[in-house]
């Protein structure tokens, strides 16, 4: 299957919970917006470091997580993780919003999902960023220590 990348977002194969996805015609693709989305989540789930090629890719948390911090301090500490993890993408013009499940603004719907877990250090957080070719993306992803 030849996969064209569509407004130049790129392809990949398409991930579900980690795993590749695989259909009757193998391993399923995953192209344009769907493929950046795909790749800022990723930026997000993989701890800053862990990357084998690129050592400053992922989202570092550890050190809003390790000071004895408030939680509105804690929270713009990820705040900010979360711009520089996001920003370092060449797709990504502007991280033009970051909402944290708890926050008033936060969807519903989204948040119908979120695990109330913020004792244990975890947040859903929602980010809309504006690509370089003035698109809008939503990412939503757990960050956690």
């Amino acid at each position: 299957m030849t996969v064209v990348p569509q407004a130049g977002f790129g392809a990949s194969f398409l991930l579900s919970d980690g795993d590749l996805v695989f259909t009757a015609a193998g391993v399923e693709p995953v192209q344009g917006l769907s493929n950046l989305t795909q790749a800022l989540t990723l930026r997000l789930l993989t701890p800053y470091g862990t990357d084998r090629v690129n050592a400053t890719y992922g989202l570092d948390a550890r050190e809003a997580f390790s000071g004895n911090h408030d939680r509105t301090i804690l929270k713009e500490l990820i705040r900010l993780e979360v711009l520089r993890t996001l920003s370092g993408d060449p797709r990504v013009r502007e991280v033009t919003g970051v909402l944290f499940d708890d926050d008033p603004d936060f969807p519903a719907a989204a948040a119908a999902a979120t695990q109330e877990d913020h004792g244990g250090r975890l947040w859903r957080v929602l980010v809309t960023v504006e690509t370089t070719d003035d698109t809008a993306a939503v990412v939503l992803a757990d960050v956690e220590r």
